[in-house]
């Protein structure tokens, strides 16, 4: 595709292709275990204390939802699974957006709900899953809308720290792009409207957690 048909020149989208291939280095650190663990699309991996990701086929482990405590689902993905709310029983809020893993797909119509439905789950200690097909990109994206949103953490920032928790979690060029535009543009409005008392003790304990991984992480005024 040319530098006029994406709108963007190419010295930008070499910016955001550098970006995404930094996230697929995990730290030196880390153990063979958990790089082994997190690149399984049948894995789920807890991004902070009641919020996962994972691909389509946990979203259907019953046993494995009810042992985290999960009673949200976040389906964002190009095919809904049938009859999910009648085989899930226990499940009390699932919700379908329908998106592909393509440069060009938005997800500004959905980022308010959504994240006002992980807050809300998650003030309420239950548990939230989000999941695509693979757990690699849209879910990942999601839950960089949530993180930038709730606790004001610099976008950059919110992908790097979930790619530490989901090893192959690396949203595509146009999730990138539309996340640096959400920090600078509608977060900080959209954010004030999610603070409560418990809003705000989840956040710094969230904000704790951020730290032991990134420790110079940058979280927005």
């Amino acid at each position: 595709m040319s530098e006029a048909e994406t709108g963007e020149p190419n010295g930008f989208r070499s910016c955001y292709d550098k970006l995404r291939k930094a996230v697929g280095n995990i730290p030196m650190d880390a153990s063979k275990s958990t790089k082994l663990h997190n690149l399984s699309s049948r894995k789920i991996s807890e991004i902070l204390p009641n919020l996962y990701l994972s691909g389509r086929t946990v979203s259907q482990n019953s046993e494995l939802l009810k042992e985290k405590n999960i009673t949200t689902v976040i389906n964002v993905s190009d095919r809904e699974v049938v009859n999910y709310k009648n085989n899930q029983k226990f499940i009390k809020n699932y919700r379908f957006y329908a998106m592909s893993d393509t440069a060009s797909a938005k997800f500004d119509g959905i980022i308010e709900e959504a994240v006002r439905i992980i807050h809300d789950s998650r003030s309420k200690e239950e548990g939230v899953l989000v999941h695509c097909f693979l757990g690699v990109s849209r879910s990942a994206t999601l839950v960089a809308f949530y993180l930038i949103s709730a606790l004001s953490i610099n976008w950059r920032d919110a992908v790097d720290f979930i790619h530490h928790r989901r090893f192959s979690a690396n949203p595509n060029f146009g999730f990138l792009h539309q996340l640096k535009v959400y920090s600078t543009t509608k977060a900080k409005e959209f954010r004030n409207q999610l603070i409560s008392e418990r809003c705000l003790r989840m956040r710094e304990s969230d904000k704790d957690i951020i730290k032991k991984y990134l420790p110079l992480a940058v979280f927005e005024l």
